[in-house]
């Protein structure tokens, strides 16, 4: 009976080693597993992170852009609307020769913006905004202080088509200075290309500053 006991007893110990070794063996193999699963998900990680830093990188880059397309187009505008470079594009040649004075001139110059003019120029000089007709003593006219004289000619970019049908149209200031004022003589060409050229005596701001 002693014998068999430790017998019983012996196969019990043996098992429990067996179970036990295989135990580590499990838990080894397992905790081998969670470490690669660990650094498998660290490196997904990394490259997602490192992606959103790309995407990142380019969405700045690409509203840095925009927003330098954005601004250089309305330097472009100002600059146009200002004078400060010269421009070109198809209009219309407007020539005025006769008595005319500088209520006509001026009257024509507003008659151009009306129609759609995007830039214009009186025999040479660039009208904007600030533009300045004024007579002169010895009977002739001044745009911001140039000396011109007759004949007239007003060059205005903008489309061809409507602003020779604002200009000719019946009742129109043309049509008035043709009808109504003897000695004026008047005409409108169609051109697929005029130039204005810059403004000479861009104005200085003493007292206005830009608001930030």
């Amino acid at each position: 009976m002693a014998f068999l006991i430790g017998v019983l007893v012996m196969a019990q110990l043996a098992a429990q080693q067996r179970i036990n070794s295989n135990r580590t063996l499990a838990s080894g193999a397992d905790g081998a597993l969670l470490i690669s699963s660990l650094v498998e998900g660290n490196a997904r990680l990394r490259q997602q992170v490192s992606e959103l830093d790309s995407q990142l990188d380019n969405y700045h880059s690409t509203t840095d852009q925009a927003r330098l397309r954005a601004m250089t187009d309305d330097l472009n505008r100002l600059k146009i609307l200002n004078g400060v470079v010269q421009v070109y594009g198809p209009g219309v040649q407007v020539t005025l020769d006769g008595p005319v004075t500088v209520l006509d001139l001026q009257d024509l110059s507003n008659e151009l913006r009306n129609a759609g003019a995007e830039a214009m120029a009186l025999n040479g000089q660039h009208i904007i905004a600030s533009s300045v007709i004024l007579p002169m003593a010895d009977g002739g006219i001044a745009v911001d202080g140039a000396a011109t004289r007759r004949p007239y000619i007003f060059v205005a970019i903008g489309d061809a088509a409507t602003l020779e049908t604002a200009l000719l149209r019946p009742g129109g200031l043309l049509a008035v200075f043709s009808n109504s004022r003897g000695g004026i003589k008047v005409s409108v060409e169609k051109r697929d290309r005029v130039d204005t050229p810059a403004h000479k005596a861009l104005g200085v701001f003493q007292y206005a500053v830009p608001v930030n």
